[in-house]
């Protein structure tokens, strides 16, 4: 106010430039209402794509109580859409992240390779010594490199039934499913587990002959993330990653009792053919340490993904880039690298599963953009011998991806 006591040159001056200001903001509004008109777009768009997968699997299996999520972010800003979850998730909702805790665990040991604590390339004797829980076949030959790219020959106890052959109480059963059968917040461990492979000499073949997905495997790298660091696998991953990166709704479970997901989260459901579904949510997931056992939400685990990729996450772009150094795995894992899978146009991540949870993550290095795609139910037919539900689901969910990046491109 007091400037228009001023003399007249100066009020001309002022006059001029609140006009030209005038001018600039309708032309800053003009192009703020077409960012918000493109932001729309974009939301209203995914939410389509979120609605459509869900859509199909319900139309298939009706799926009622359960539904999926995506989660994108990129140079255009961060959206999320969801169906049929309820209540409707938010970025900060927390889930079941599953074998993208394996990301976790790569990062780890390249980031121990880095600071020269240890070499993917000797083997795991070099770390593991006179603990017999840890001589299981070929233990002399396999590399902490193989056992990063699932190559290492390494039973997964975990996700395969002990053989009939097995001179056991477990044999012919899951190991895991056996113990938990007789007390449910059993806390398993490292020696435990890898243990049952060197008690009877269970192995998949040669290290380095072909690929074996092992969570056992990745259960042999948390241990000598411990021996290495001198901390437990949780405290290492929280205290070298998860604190310092500010993912603040990201956490590593370990005891058996700790069931419970913190609030809020998305619920799950195991789907039985034609059964209504089964509330999956607590779960006892101290047997997944260090490779499936992490909980996280859509903003952190992108958040991660995105850092950890771009050498931002303490592991640096020398080592992010043999992390990336991709060889043929199977059908359902495509190509595979130290801890990494990768899918030409949504980039490398990610994939996880757990009842009854199934997620894949990618961020494309290129554009910069992250993607998620979650659905919170799994489902199968004990009487199909030839039950592909799973990969339907699991291919269903990666394909997401694709859509959600589509969308968010265009």
């Amino acid at each position: 106010m007091k400037t228009v006591k001023l003399i007249n040159p100066i009020i001309f001056n002022i006059k001029n430039t609140l006009l030209f200001v005038i001018l600039g903001c309708s032309t800053i509004f003009s192009s703020c209402e077409k960012d918000s008109i493109k932001n729309n777009e974009i939301q209203v768009s995914l939410q389509r794509v979120a609605d459509s997968v869900y859509r199909v699997f319900d139309d298939q299996w009706n799926i009622e109580k359960s539904g999926v999520m995506l989660y994108i972010s990129g140079p255009s800003g961060a959206y999320m859409g969801s169906s049929n979850i309820t209540p409707t998730p938010t970025p900060d909702t927390h889930f079941r992240v599953a074998s993208i805790t394996k990301t976790f665990t790569a990062a780890a040991i390249m980031r121990l390779h880095q600071e020269g604590l240890l070499s993917i390339n000797d083997t795991m004797g070099t770390y593991i010594v006179n603990n017999p829980a840890y001589d299981i076949p070929y233990r002399s030959q396999i590399t902490i490199k193989q056992l990063l790219q699932h190559r290492a020959g390494v039973f997964d106890v975990t996700n395969n039934e002990i053989p009939d052959t097995v001179s056991a109480p477990y044999a012919g059963e899951k190991y895991v499913d056996y113990i938990r059968n007789q007390n449910e917040y059993h806390t398993f461990t490292f020696d435990e587990l890898v243990g049952i492979n060197a008690e009877h000499q269970l192995s998949t073949g040669l290290p380095d002959s072909e690929f074996h997905y092992s969570n056992t495997g990745y259960n042999i790298l948390g241990k000598i993330i411990e021996i290495v660091s001198g901390m437990t696998y949780s405290d290492y991953i929280t205290q070298k990653f998860i604190i310092p990166l500010g993912l603040t709704h990201t956490y590593s479970v370990w005891e058996g009792s700790d069931v419970e997901l913190r609030t809020p989260y998305v619920n799950s459901h195991l789907y039985i053919e034609g059964n209504p579904g089964i509330e999956t949510t607590e779960d006892n997931m101290s047997a997944h340490v260090s490779e499936g056992n992490i909980v996280s939400t859509p903003r952190d685990i992108t958040k991660w993904m995105e850092l950890l990729l771009t050498g931002q996450a303490g592991v640096n772009a020398e080592n992010v880039a043999l992390m990336t150094e991709m060889q043929i795995a199977d059908d359902a894992h495509g190509l595979y690298g130290l801890g990494l899978v990768f899918d030409e146009g949504i980039g490398y991540g990610h994939d996880g599963a757990h009842l009854s949870y199934i997620s894949s993550v990618r961020h494309n290095r290129e554009t910069g953009i992250t993607v998620l795609a979650s659905a919170n139910f799994i489902r199968i037919a004990p009487s199909d011998e030839n039950d592909q539900s799973f990969f339907e689901l699991a291919y269903g969910i990666r394909d997401a991806c694709y859509a959600a990046t589509e969308v968010y491109e265009d």
